[in-house]
């Protein structure tokens, strides 16, 4: 079977989605204060040795404000690898804090999942993680029990989709982003795509300006799309 690569290709988590939903998810949760980055020039940014480290640097900086919520297969179609689970889902601690409940996560053993998604998984979070392993330490797997929990698809600051409430997912719970992912080819392009947010857009603003990125995007607040 040919795998399938989840290489977080910049122009294709820029590709509109459709089959997300129409309403508006956000309107039943707290998002005041919440924001995110609008980059202009990502691909520069991927490209460039410095301002790949600039955004480490930047990342590092902010690294409590960081949630984290990709809802995997809105970028690539992996129903036969989900097998009984409806969604895969990458988000850290702070994100299902806000959103949703930790006590709902149970933890998953990966010798358990199908062995189509160990291949996927084996395949592709090697590429984005800073080790090169699939599952390294501050990386965990587990199942959310219980009502759904909010995700965002790629490209939801962009309106081009819609937050789901995404029930039966299997999780990939990071615990520390900045210091585990990679950073031009997996936290800079989730930003871009929407899929990173802050928690205090005023201090992150504040943060961003003093940076070199801010020639290559402005530090919006999410209430001002949704």
């Amino acid at each position: 079977m040919l795998k399938k690569m989840l290489i977080l290709n910049i122009f294709a988590l820029m590709v509109c989605l459709s089959g997300c939903g129409k309403t508006d998810q956000l309107s039943s949760y707290e998002t005041d204060g919440l924001g995110y980055i609008a980059y202009t020039d990502i691909d520069t940014i991927c490209e460039d040795p410095v301002l790949i480290q600039e955004g480490d640097n930047f990342l590092s900086s902010v690294d409590t404000n960081l949630l984290l919520s990709y809802v995997v297969d809105s970028n690539i179609e992996i129903s036969e690898e989900l097998g009984s689970y409806e969604h895969l889902i990458m988000t850290n601690p702070q994100w299902i804090e806000r959103f949703g409940n930790m006590d709902k996560l149970k933890p998953v053993e990966y010798k358990n999942l199908s062995s189509g998604m160990q291949e996927f998984l084996e395949a592709q979070m090697s590429v984005l993680t800073v080790t090169g392993e699939a599952l390294p330490t501050g990386i965990e797997l587990y199942k959310y029990d219980g009502d759904g929990l909010l995700a965002f698809p790629v490209n939801v600051t962009l309106g081009a989709a819609e937050p789901i409430e995404a029930q039966n997912s299997l999780v990939i719970l990071v615990n520390t982003p900045s210091e585990t992912l990679k950073i031009d080819t997996c936290l800079l392009p989730l930003i871009s795509s929407g899929n990173i947010l802050f928690a205090d857009v005023n201090e992150v603003q504040a943060t961003f300006e003093e940076s070199k990125l801010k020639d290559y995007g402005t530090v919006q607040e999410l209430n001002s799309t949704h």
